[in-house]
């Protein structure tokens, strides 16, 4: 059987000893002595799962370059390895994403250059060679979105790559913790699909996008039929109430980013209230537009 899966992984490797890689996920098949490696970027937490309840899922020996605190993280991440233990209460997980990077990239450099932003240790688990996540304690002083910000222009400047950071949200060792690193993955994949662009994510800032594709394809257009409608018509009047939603009904900022009279804004989201019948200078009417919104972009 394991011979088979050459066909759907065709950068699989066959060997009798699983080398020390750790961007190579190893599974063996019970009644021969046969190691088949997959790269981790040709896996999704999905086919790891279903992999795993084909063959005997392996983890190799890192301890050669590989500190001790990450080999179980990276343990517990892969494999049914208990969760880690840490020196505070809780932890969080940031998770990164590399992407048009140099051929002659190093992982380390990267990784020195990270450990070096943070006010106290943290472990960096790769996954592959161009993600991860960070596990930070929880600590009196704590990396902020702002710092991050400006630490991922100097990265990009000195490296020549684009990286994406999801800043998840501190949490206790408990059972739910594996499954919170799953969500927080699946959700991360989620917006470096649909928003690219952006550096930074957090839970608060992609959880209308998750609750959006929650919602079935069928249902959308019934929902957000007639929003749609009206965004369709008027590509202006979609992106002006979009960005004037994300800055929190700021007026004044929306319309500095738009480059427009704030007189001429007003009129807009005027326009918008009463074509709909949605009032998005109140929380639900927002919410409810904002996802509108979506379909409308998911439908251009």
């Amino acid at each position: 059987m394991i011979n088979r899966l050459t066909e759907l992984y065709p950068n699989a490797i066959f060997t009798a000893t699983p080398s020390l890689d750790p961007h190579m996920y190893w599974f063996k098949e019970n009644n021969t002595e046969q190691y088949m490696g997959i790269p981790s970027t040709d896996l999704s937490p999905k086919e790891i799962n279903i992999l795993k309840t084909l063959f005997t899922m392996t983890a190799v020996d890192e301890s050669i370059n590989v500190s001790e605190s990450v080999r179980l993280w990276r343990n517990f991440f892969l494999f049914d390895e208990p969760v880690p233990s840490f020196q505070q209460n809780h932890c969080r997980f940031i998770h990164f994403s590399i992407s048009n990077m140099r051929e002659q990239f190093q992982f380390d450099e990267w990784e020195e250059a990270v450990k070096s932003l943070f006010p106290h240790e943290i472990s960096i688990v790769p996954f592959s060679g161009y993600d991860g996540v960070i596990v930070e304690d929880q600590r009196e002083l704590q990396m902020d979105e702002d710092e991050l910000f400006s630490a991922i222009q100097a990265f990009e400047s000195d490296f020549f790559f684009k990286v994406h950071f999801f800043i998840g949200r501190f949490h206790s060792p408990d059972d739910k913790l594996k499954q919170l690193f799953t969500l927080e993955k699946s959700i991360f994949q989620l917006s470096l699909e649909e928003q690219s662009e952006d550096r930074i994510f957090t839970l608060e800032k992609l959880m209308p996008s998750y609750v959006f594709r929650s919602i079935p394809k069928c249902d959308r257009n019934i929902l957000f039929g007639d929003i749609h409608n009206l965004l369709v018509e008027d590509h202006d009047l979609s992106e002006t109430i979009k960005r004037y939603i994300e800055n929190q009904s700021n007026a004044t900022l929306t319309a500095k980013q738009l480059f427009m009279h704030r007189n001429s804004l007003q009129y807009r989201i005027d326009k918008f209230i009463e074509k709909t019948g949605i009032d998005i200078k109140t929380f639900h009417g927002a919410f409810f537009a904002y996802l509108g919104c979506l379909y409308n972009h998911e439908e251009d």
